[in-house]
Parts: C-alpha cells; structure tokens; sequence
C-alpha cells in the first residue's frame, strides 16, 4: 500500500501505468496474480482515501488528484522559495519564519523504506539539498540578527560541519558564532581544520565567504556584517576585506599574519593570534584531540595536572566537551535489579589500567539499547569529561558492520584528532585512543556490536573510563567483561509499558496483549504505537488480530519499527556467513520452524539437517550466540516465541521456493 500510494504521489496528477506500478510493487518481476492483486491495492487505497474520486482509473493506468498545496512536498518547496527570496531582500526575521515552517514538515529521508524500483532518486537528492540549504540560510539570519540563541547555535553546526566536512558554509558559520561567544581560539581551530582538509583532498583554498570570516576573528571584532548579515554583501561570508589587506590565496595579511614561502597566508609565529597572547600558529597547539585536549582539559577548556600538552597553548581546548548520548528512552520500564547492577559494576573502583567493561546482551527487540542509554545518562555528572556514542551496525537492515579501522577513524575524530594526524594502521589508532582517554573520565557506549574482535581495539585505558556495549552475542571473548544478558520483561513491566507508551489505562499482566508480544519489549512498543495512533482501536480487537493471524510478525510492524526485520539481519547474516557454523544454523532456524516443537536436541536436529552431531551442536550454539535460541538446560534448546513464529515463516517461504509457487528463500 504505501509502495503504491508512493508510486502514485510521485506522479500526482500525471496517469501512471499498470505496468508502472507493477514494476514499482514488485520488482520488475510481477507475479501471475499481479493484475488482480493491484486492483485490490487500488480498491483498498481508494476506501481509505478522503474520496473516492481522488483516484480515478482512466484506460492506461491510474491518476491521483491532488490540489494544490494538498502535498507537503508542494508546500515545502513553497517554503523554500519564499525562504530564498527573504535571503535575497536580507530580510532575516521572514527567513527565520520561512525557514523554521519548511524545516518542521522533514520528517527523515524522503521515501525512505521503500523498494528502489520506486523511484524518485532525483527528487530525493533535491529535497536534501534544499534542507541544506534551509538551514546555511536560517543560520545566517540567526547570526546576523545577534539573538539570545547564538550559544546555541554551537552545537548544531558543529554537528552540520562534522557531517558534512566540505561544505564550507557550515564551517564559516560555526566559526562565527565561536567567535561572536568569545571563542576566538577554537574559531581558529575550525578554520584550520577545514584550510588543511580541502588543501589535501581537493587541492584548493576556502573560498571567499569563509576568508571574510577568517578575517573577522582575526580583527577581534564581534559585530561581523552587522545588517548586511553573516554573508557580506552576498550572504556567503563576514565583512568584506578591507583594501589592500588580503593576503596571498586570498588570506588576511594584516597584523599577526604572515606568508610563508610557499605563498600561502598563516598566522605569525611571533605575532600570535590577536586577543589570544602567548598562542602561536593557528591560535591552538593542541594535541591530537580528546575531551580538553590530550593534556585531559575538563569541561572548562583548561588542561588539569594530567599534563600532555606543551607549549604555551596546552591549556586551550580544541575541541568541545562530547555529548554524543541520543536522547534517553521516553517511557523506559523495569530492568531495576539489572540497572542498578549496571550502575554498581560502571562506578566501582576499577582494577589498574583497567576501565568497567559492561555487555549488555539479548535477543532483537529486548531493549539492549534502551538500557544501555537509560544507564548512560544516569551517569553523565560522573563522566565530566564526555560521552561517545558510536553504533556499530552489528545487526543493522541493510548496513554492513564498522569495521574496527572505520571506527576507531570515528571515534578520534570526534575527540579532535584532525584526519591527517589518525594513523592508517588499526593499531596505531587504537593506541592513539587509549592515548586521548587515559587522564579523561570518559564513558563510551559501543551499541549494536558484532563481536568481541569489533569491540577490543575500542576500549579505553584509562581507569576513569568506562564502557557499555549492546550485542545480541554476550561476547564470552570479550575479556575482564561484566556481562547482563537480558530477557523478556515481566508480565507487570510489560503492561506498564504497554499503559505508559499506549496511553491506555485498565491494562494489566493478564491481557492477552502481554502473551502476544512474548514480552518483549520492541513488540510492545508497537503495540502500543499502534494503539495511540488509532484511538478507535480497542486492546482487545489487537489482542484478536494478533490472535487470530497465522503469525503474529504481521501486526507487529509499524512505521520503521519491525521484529520481523529485526529477527531477519541476524539470520541473513548468518545464511551469507562464509563459516559452516553459521550458515548451518540459519539452516537449522527453517527445519525448526517447520517442525515446531517445544524444544530441541542436537541428535533431532543433526536428522533434520542431515549432518553429523557435532556439526549440529556448533550450529545450535551459533544461534544461541546470536540470541535467535536460548539453552534453557545443557543440550536442550529453546526458540523465543517470535522468534518461532519468524522460522515458521523462513520454514514456509523455503517450501514455496522449493514448490516453485515463490517466497523469500532462507
């Protein structure tokens, strides 16, 4: 449904094909029962739609009436435009306005979750650069108009710069509001950083808006364009250089800044950095990053008696306090014998040289995450000088794990560490990290691991440094490790969350929607999205839905949240594995879910896969390292509900495929 009412919008008013949205629905590769089954699609779309008459079927296809401004699309470009005038005119009260209303329809990426064959490729690149746009546009307003927001403004474009490393706009602006909140030195730092990297990987020099911008901290002056704004004259950057100031490449030659003999402009070794005495060069001599620099800088900017740094710029900081935590979860329930355990094992007094290590481990949709980052923000005074959060795609649809090189590249650019000084080799920069971490009291959460080899290059050690890691696999190699494997919620804990998520009152342990979801808290959390948005929907015709269906994993899927996809990447990966173990198990989940019996032994199942029982003993220990089965007593193996209802499901789809009538092979 939403595959053709997306094929349908994206050529609103125009006719689409059948063949169109055959290809659209299916994959170039329709069915026999294709055509009927699109006249169904298109029934049930039209009984949902406001009226009937908005899709009319004509002899070629199918056309979706849609009035003018009806589409958000047509509104935010509506938006945009008026946005880019207001830019035009500098009238920075009415970009604010049109900006902030264009910006508040975005919703994430355009068409996301939808098959390829859709389309819309183009549309979708322009929509994201137009957000781009929006918001270089409502910085420049913000800054030009000095509001009581320019603090704030910090975060979010360092944020923009680091995600978009060459997209000088963001850059300049971070660097204006640095500097227009007495930041000069760290202004300085960002203008470095960005010089260097377009230098080494694009062979060129800022352009001209960010020089301006240069120009402006160099000057000491707060005020920048005033009311021509952040750009100048053309809105792209600070007051415009002064005749007969500019230097070679453009850069600024007045007082503190020299040419060097290779003609590009750089601050005076002598001279420093004007209202910054005693610090030379580009105004910081940092070390390769961290929280407070490599000397241990607290939360002030000032390196503590770690030491580290040297020369007279060791006490400045580079780079900001981390702050990576997502936002806690919203109605976070139970688990309190495990989190204060947590909380226990994270702040005891740890072993020399040796940081708290704590896996958090379970099965997809346990609430691993949820935990990890309900604890983490329960400990952030403790960890003065930061926190990371880096994901690690252990079980993410559709993305390959990190490799422990990409994220250690992650981490040390977080804390600083300027791309050319982190080193090539993986060992290198996991030597660099635990450098940086060493004197902080830094906790990093490391979610969504694959393995214990992802995780070791990671960990810090320093004794002030703590570790959480999310994995479905408890990673027994993970040495010197406290681990908390997780399992269902209790039935009280269940309807809690169901009531708290739900906004539904009178549910208790014994409604029928607590066995439903097997208590497990992704499937509760849809359940219960499902009975907010439909308010007309009763717990008891869900709880019959969910009943009365041949699987459960149907009705357990709503907006981006699926148990069904969930379930899935860990049993793909298993089937794409190069190691026998592994794609002997995803084997084994399909001969179990065809069989369906209460539990397992490895002599049953070396018969149904047609193997020795050693072979079929590593693949059931495969599946229970990855928390798609669960040894509830030595040599007996146990499926979690959804999790049986998920092989069922692989178990029929291989029958389809093996009969020739179709479904998703395993």
């Amino acid at each position: 449904m939403r595959t053709l009412l997306a094929a349908l919008l994206l050529d609103a008013g125009r006719v689409v094909s059948v063949e169109a949205l055959k290809d659209a629905m299916w994959g170039g590769a329709p069915p026999a029962s294709a055509q009927p089954s699109l006249h169904n699609h298109v029934a049930r779309l039209r009984r949902l739609l406001d009226d009937a008459e908005r899709l009319v079927t004509v002899p070629t296809g199918y056309v979706l009436r849609v009035g003018e401004g009806e589409l958000d699309v047509q509104v935010f470009d509506a938006r945009t435009a008026a946005a880019r005038a207001a830019h035009a005119r500098r009238d920075w009260a009415r970009v604010v306005r049109e900006c902030t209303a264009a910006l508040a329809l975005w919703r994430g990426t355009p068409l996301a979750g939808l098959p390829a064959e859709v389309g819309g490729y183009a549309l979708v690149r322009r929509l994201r650069e137009a957000r781009l746009l929006l918001l270089e546009w409502r910085y420049d307003a913000e800054l030009a108009l000095h509001g009581g927001r320019l603090a704030g403004l910090v975060p979010e474009l360092a944020a923009l710069a680091a995600e978009y490393p060459l997209r000088e706009g963001y850059h300049r602006q971070l660097m204006l509001a640095l500097h227009r909140t007495g930041r000069q030195a760290e202004a300085l730092v960002v203008h470095r950083d960005l010089r260097a990297r377009l230098v080494e990987e694009l062979g060129v020099e800022p352009g001209r808006a960010v020089r301006e911008a240069h120009v402006e901290v160099l000057r000491g002056s707060g005020e920048g364009a005033g009311d021509e704004g952040p750009g100048g004259p053309e809105g792209s950057g600070g007051s415009a250089c002064p005749e007969g100031l500019a230097g070679v490449g453009g850069h600024s030659g007045g007082p503190g800044v020299s040419v060097s003999s290779s003609g590009v402009a750089g601050l005076s070794e002598a001279a420093g950095v004007p209202g910054v005495p005693g610090v030379p060069g580009d105004g910081v001599s940092r070390g390769p990053g961290g929280p407070g620099g490599a000397g241990g800088a607290g939360e002030g900017g000032v390196a503590g008696d770690g030491g580290g740094g040297s020369g007279p710029a060791a006490g400045v900081s580079a780079v900001p306090r981390p702050a990576q935590l997502p936002p806690p979860p919203a109605h976070f329930t139970g688990r309190t014998d495990v989190r204060d355990e947590l909380l226990r094992v994270l702040t005891r007094r740890p072993r020399p040289a040796v940081p708290a290590v704590a896996v958090i481990s379970g099965t997809a949709g346990v609430g691993k995450s949820a935990l990890a980052l309900h604890v983490a923000h329960m400990l952030t005074e403790r960890f003065s000088d930061g926190q990371l959060h880096i994901g690690l795609h252990g079980a993410t649809p559709g993305t390959a794990p990190l490799t422990p090189a990409q994220a250690l590249t992650a981490l040390l650019r977080d804390l600083g560490t300027a791309p050319r000084d982190i080193p090539e080799h993986p060992a290198s920069a996991a030597a660099l990290l635990r450098s940086l971490l060493a004197p902080t009291r830094t906790l990093l959460v490391l979610d969504d691991a694959v393995n214990a080899a992802q995780v070791r290059p990671l960990l810090p050690a320093g004794t002030g440094c703590a570790v959480i890691v999310t994995s479905r696999s408890p990673l027994a190699a993970l040495d010197g490790a406290a681990r908390f494997p997780l399992g269902p919620l209790s039935g009280e804990e269940s309807a809690a969350l169901l009531r708290a998520a739900s906004g539904r009152d009178g549910l208790d342990a014994g409604h029928p929607l607590v066995a439903l979801t097997g208590r497990l808290p992704l499937a509760l959390r849809i359940v219960a999205a499902r009975l907010a948005a439909r308010r007309a929907l009763t717990p008891d015709v869900l709880a019959g839905q969910l009943s009365a269906a041949d699987s459960r994993l149907s009705h357990l899927e709503y907006d981006d949240l699926s148990v069904r996809r969930s379930l899935a990447v860990a049993l793909d990966a298993l089937a794409a594995s190069d190691r026998e173990a592994d794609r002997d198990a995803a084997l084994a989940l399909c001969r179990i879910g065809a069989l369906d019996l209460p539990g397992y032994g490895v002599p049953l199942l070396a018969r149904l896969i047609g193997t020795d029982e050693p072979r079929a003993e590593a693949a059931l220990d495969r599946l229970v390292d990855v928390a798609l089965m669960e040894e509830t007593a030595y040599g007996r193996y146990v499926p979690h509900d959804l999790v049986r209802d998920f092989a069922r499901e692989r178990a029929a789809a291989a029958d389809a495929d093996a009969d020739g009538t179709g479904g998703d092979p395993s």
